[in-house]
């Protein structure tokens, strides 16, 4: 069977230096395809069209089609909404992360350097992965690679975004620093809503929410683990959330998050295959990084996505 490599870059992706290496990290990569294509995406957005795109063009020998996504997790948010929206999550997809964060890699053992990333896709094996889905009353269908969080971390997430600092610490190989330089006057800044979820029914409540996470594994924001039972299991959808407390109790419960002990009254975990959520608070909303606003009435599952992943 041949198959075709379709290569989905961002045009922003990286420093000069990767810009420069890009072509022989194509050609290491390609040497495993039958032939291949690049195409470049300028703007969130335009990696999703892409994908949907391929899709279409290869729908009579889909089996016959991989793509590659270098960029960052905004860049693979994107793709993997483009191929779930057309219903091909069996699309195999294999990951050089050049992005701020890199939490997806993180979680799936992808090698954050992207030469080192480049050649673990030359013996990658193809698993299926969960990812998140969240349906909701104020916007279509979303599905997110990492996190779906309402409260202080999307405002941190929304901090970054619109800081000039964060292109020079990318520049500088220091983008995993974006997150914490925020998090600081985020903590002062973000204030309690009120907020309802469950799983079969709404029946919890507090109107003293300041974080709500819902996550398919341990990394939030450039490498932050939270708190899960067990580190590396992704067969079920994970929420987090923290109660507004004193300002030191909040950043103790912050912290105890980070280092793993969880047993504090402020912080309470769920797991399971689909919840339901509501505010009327217009807090903001991060999906991978994507930026929203509440009010938020939602239900959230998971499903699967075919990537190609390290052996070990």
């Amino acid at each position: 069977m041949s198959v075709v490599g379709e290569f989905i870059i961002n045009k922003d992706a990286g420093n000069a230096r990767l810009v420069k290496q890009m072509p022989r990290l194509v050609a290491l990569i390609a040497a495993n395809f039958t032939q291949h294509h690049v195409h470049q995406t300028h703007q969130p957005g335009d990696a999703n069209l892409v994908a949907k795109q391929l899709v279409r063009d290869y729908r009579e020998h889909l089996a016959d089609l991989q793509l590659i996504v270098v960029g960052g997790d905004g860049t693979l948010h994107d793709v993997v909404n483009g191929l779930q929206e057309m219903g091909r999550g069996q699309v195999p997809i294999g990951y050089i992360p050049t992005g701020t964060g890199n939490d997806f890699a993180r979680a799936n053992h992808i090698p954050l350097n992207y030469q080192e990333a480049a050649a673990s896709l030359t013996s990658a094996v193809q698993r299926d992965v969960h990812v998140g889905r969240v349906t909701a009353k104020e916007f279509d269908t979303k599905y997110f690679i990492n996190n779906f969080g309402i409260g202080i971390d999307a405002l941190v997430v929304y901090a970054t975004n619109h800081s000039r600092l964060k292109n020079v610490l990318n520049r500088l190989k220091l983008g995993s620093l974006s997150y914490p330089m925020h998090f600081a006057t985020a903590l002062v800044h973000q204030q309690a809503f009120t907020a309802s979820w469950g799983q079969k029914k709404l029946d919890h409540h507090d109107d003293r929410a300041y974080l709500c996470v819902f996550t398919n594994h341990p990394f939030l924001g450039g490498g932050v683990r939270l708190i899960m039972p067990a580190d590396d299991d992704r067969n079920a959808l994970h929420l987090v959330i923290v109660r507004k407390e004193k300002w030191q109790l909040i950043a103790q419960a912050l912290v105890a998050l980070i280092k793993k002990k969880p047993k504090l009254p402020q912080i309470h975990h769920y797991e399971g295959a689909e919840f339901h959520f509501e505010t009327e608070a217009g807090e903001h909303i991060q999906v991978d990084g994507e930026e929203l606003q509440g009010p938020l009435h939602a239900t959230f599952t998971q499903v699967t996505q075919r990537f190609l992943l390290p052996k070990n």
